[in-house]
């Protein structure tokens, strides 16, 4: 999927936007505290993703929080593989504190390490 260009007038509005407002609030108010216009309030409902965070608002996108969450179970599945084949190797790599909470978080996943077996 091609790159969005942000819209100009989108921007202008975005960056001259107080963010600092109720949550559950949908009007606008400009940073000097004046309110949008109606028409200026509905530019700035319809930006895109893509131009609310090039004008650098936080914008919670649930996607990637699945996304994310899905790619640390898939990071740290695959790093325990690594973890237990290599178990020396990395032990000796370790402080004494990190190498006895590594054996100690090592047991806990024991009792459930079928989960990363693969399955037939």
């Amino acid at each position: 999927m091609p790159a969005v260009t942000p819209r100009p007038h989108v921007m202008a509005l975005l960056f001259d936007t107080d963010f600092k407002r109720p949550a559950d609030s949908l009007v606008f108010r400009r940073l000097d505290g004046r309110l949008f216009t109606e028409e200026e309030q509905a530019i700035v409902r319809n930006a895109t993703i893509e131009e609310l965070q090039a004008a650098g608002v936080h914008v919670d996108n649930p996607e990637a929080q699945a996304e994310a969450e899905a790619a640390a179970t898939t990071l740290a599945e695959l790093l325990l593989e690594y973890a237990v084949k290599h178990h020396r190797t990395l032990a000796a790599l370790m402080t004494d504190e990190d190498l006895i909470e590594y054996d100690r978080l090592g047991v806990i996943v024991a009792a459930g390490a079928d989960r990363f077996l693969p399955h037939d």
